[in-house]
């Protein structure tokens, strides 16, 4: 991550345009003493290996989100290392599409009052059918809810609603929502006050 940081400021003051190279992360310790990472802005090809780096570095109790969502193969990676280290999730602004895949890897998936989650399936991101679902990106999502020990039926249940059950090619819906029919481990949560978020640490 810092490596990336010594890179954007040379290109500032190369006077270079500034492509978005991660996602942003930041420390911090919650009112219950937990250590936490958050997780925001475009998910991007990246940040899978980073992700990675920072929670081996620091290991988080819970790892907060939100964004527009973005790249579908590092919101995967990040996601199993959730799964695998037993981390929480917490939804603190509007989570859609990979920051949506990443919130419902948490062995305990909190949200904010008032956040929306959407979620929506994996589409292309380049070419001729850009926005539509494409087979790969389906087939990795496939596999990711498999490797989150989701059961078949619960897959099933997401591609219908994302679909209408077949009545439209793709389409945004509330997550929170569906993960609440499905009994999972959801708890909406007051937003911390503004003195706790400004605690970040390095």
């Amino acid at each position: 991550m810092y490596a990336l940081r010594l890179l954007a400021g040379a290109a500032v003051l190369a006077g270079l345009p500034l492509p978005a190279l991660a996602a942003d992360y930041e420390y911090r310790t919650n009112t219950n003493g937990d250590l936490v990472l958050r997780l925001s802005g475009p998910i991007t090809p990246v940040d899978g290996g980073i992700f990675l780096a920072e929670v081996n570095r620091r290991p988080p109790r819970i790892v907060e989100l939100s964004g527009p969502g973005g790249d579908l193969l590092s919101a995967v990676r990040i996601g199993v290392i959730i799964h695998e280290r037993y981390m929480w999730t917490r939804a603190v602004g509007e989570c859609r599409s990979a920051c949506a895949y990443v919130w419902i890897a948490g062995l305990h998936m909190q949200i904010d009052e008032g956040v929306e989650i959407l979620n929506h399936l994996p589409v292309a991101r380049y070419g001729t059918g850009k926005g539509n679902p494409d087979t790969e990106g389906t087939a990795l999502f496939g596999w990711y809810l498999g490797r989150l020990e989701l059961s078949v039926e619960m897959m099933e249940a997401f591609l219908d609603k994302a679909t209408g059950t077949g009545t439209v090619a793709n389409q945004y819906f509330d997550m929170l929502e569906f993960a609440q029919y499905w009994n999972a481990p959801v708890e909406i949560v007051p937003a911390e006050p503004e003195s706790v978020l400004a605690g970040l640490t390095e």
